[in-house]
């Protein structure tokens, strides 16, 4: 089968191809060249075809991979005896392990593998990833290194993952033979590609234990037949976190739809908190190699912070089990069931639900790190009587806990209009868990509207007061829900502050 239509796909990263694309991709089409179809077979791997299902409409160009020998794959080891300088295995001879890594050992293993145009020698997330695993656990740590065969054309880098994926695998199943291990003993952690890759080698190892896909590639994957991309037949548990899923042609390059057993969806998925480009500050406060990262992949990039941070934070990155976007932007998603939520991240293994179940998880992060925020409920509930009248502004709410205290939370995004004798429900995120509650304090501000400019004079003349019954919390990642009542003194005027120091 002949096909005209090629292309090239890269994101800009300025220390592979030496310049910033505003952008961040490069697209090239030419309706004068022909593809066809082939198989590449190498030995001790098999053979690849470019050919359906790794040609479809949602690959409109598919080559096949290139060699080993041009690929040139290295597995670096580190453990907690060895930290700093690892021991480095050429993928094309894995006879040589037992050899060659005198450091592994019947412990644990994860391997940790990147994507598109990244380098272990020049992008810092993989050792700063590694270097938190040692400090979990004493693990086998592996960098899979494929730089060489990560390269434009994104066609050409997308075929290629096929072969590291079977590199991996055959190491595993060496490992598993030299050293009297199981499969159940391996990790794949793999961004973006080398989710993929992940995948490619989860599916040649039955029993694999777990998968993790950091923000999955979508560009050639979205929408194609589970044998082309990551899926949950590929290890016994398969998690995925989606940061950047919006579509290519909004300069998505993450992959939206399911892939795993969990699917975790921070922030909706796409579009993080603090990913608005500051093109200078980056540049000053990362280098320029982390800083151009940043601005031509920030959301793509975030799945690997959020989970390098979950490895030793003793926030759990607590996710609600949620149908759908739009429920979560909704409110319909934050409780969580009785067998409890997950956590997004390196904990995800912990709550794993029934087979064949496969759960989207939504959940919200701060705009820096750290990015875990714990998740408080307050409701406020507003009483009626001879002060109480209908206000407009903005509420907020200090919490004192036995562990420390809140900052001053405004709970509303934009000025609301509240009225005697209803509830309002929020949801917010903090930092720190700070306790359980031993008391409150709230405020509000008055904001009245500015169509009325008489109105909004003589309004500045009173003293526009609002009534407060009660306020209600559940601090939902401890589980714990208290009620505080003013006992009929809930009379606060704006600016003021009204203390409330006995539950009801």
């Amino acid at each position: 089968m002949d096909h005209t239509v090629t292309g090239i796909l890269g994101l800009a990263s300025v220390n592979r191809i030496g310049h910033l694309d505003t952008r961040g991709l490069i697209f090239e089409y030419s309706s004068s060249m022909t593809v066809k179809r082939s198989t590449a077979c190498y030995s001790g791997l098999g053979c690849f075809s470019s050919a359906a299902p790794f040609f479809s409409p949602n690959r409109l160009l598919s080559v096949a991979p290139a060699s080993p020998d041009s690929i040139k794959t290295e597995f670096v080891l580190y453990t907690r005896d060895n930290k700093i300088n690892g021991q480095t295995l050429d993928a094309r001879h894995p006879e040589q392990a037992k050899s060659r890594w005198t450091d592994f050992s019947n412990r644990k293993t994860q391997f940790i593998v990147h994507g598109f145009l990244d380098n272990p020698s020049i992008n810092h997330w993989m050792k700063d990833m590694k270097n938190e695993l040692l400090t979990h656990g004493d693990y086998n740590t592996i960098i899979v290194d494929w730089h060489h065969g990560n390269l434009p054309p994104y066609t050409q880098a997308t075929a290629n993952t096929r072969v590291v994926g079977a590199q991996i695998a055959v190491l595993i199943k060496k490992l598993v033979s030299d050293f009297g291990i199981t499969a159940n003993e391996f990790h794949i952690i793999g961004h973006s590609l080398g989710a993929h890759i992940a995948g490619y080698a989860g599916e040649r190892v039955p029993g694999l234990r777990r998968i993790t896909g950091l923000d999955p590639a979508g560009p050639y994957f979205e929408g194609t037949d589970k044998i082309v991309r990551l899926d949950p037949t590929d290890a016994n548990f398969v998690d995925a976190i989606h940061s950047d899923g919006e579509s290519l042609l909004q300069l998505g390059f993450g992959l939206k739809q399911q892939v795993g057993h969990l699917d975790f969806y921070p922030n909706l998925g796409h579009d993080q908190p603090g990913c608005q480009a500051d093109p200078i500050g980056n540049l000053a406060n990362l280098g320029v190699v982390d800083g151009t990262e940043e601005i031509a992949a920030c959301n793509h990039l975030r799945a690997i912070k959020f989970y390098t941070e979950s490895i030793n934070s003793k926030c759990p990155f607590m996710s609600f089990p949620c149908a759908s976007e739009q429920d979560f932007k909704d409110g319909k998603c934050h409780s969580c069931p009785s067998g409890g939520c997950a956590s997004m991240g390196h904990r995800a293994e912990e709550y794993k639900p029934s087979s064949g179940t496969h759960i989207k998880y939504y959940s919200t992060t701060s705009d820096s790190a750290p990015f875990c925020q714990f998740h408080v409920d307050i409701k406020l509930k507003f009483g009626t009587g001879s002060l109480a009248a209908t206000e407009r502004g903005d509420v907020k709410v200090m919490m004192h806990g036995n562990q420390g205290t809140s900052a001053w939370l405004t709970l509303n995004k934009s000025p609301m209009t509240y009225t005697p004798g209803k509830s309002y429900e929020f949801v917010v995120g903090v930092p720190v868990d700070f306790g359980p509650i031993r008391s409150l304090e709230f405020q509000w501000h008055h904001k009245a509207p500015m169509s009325n400019p008489l109105k909004w004079n003589i309004l500045n003349i009173r003293h526009p007061t609002l009534v407060l019954d009660e306020i209600d919390v559940i601090r939902e990642e401890a589980g714990a829900e208290v009620h505080y009542c003013t006992s009929g003194s809930g009379a606060v005027e704006t600016d003021h502050t009204l203390n409330l120091l006995k539950p009801c």
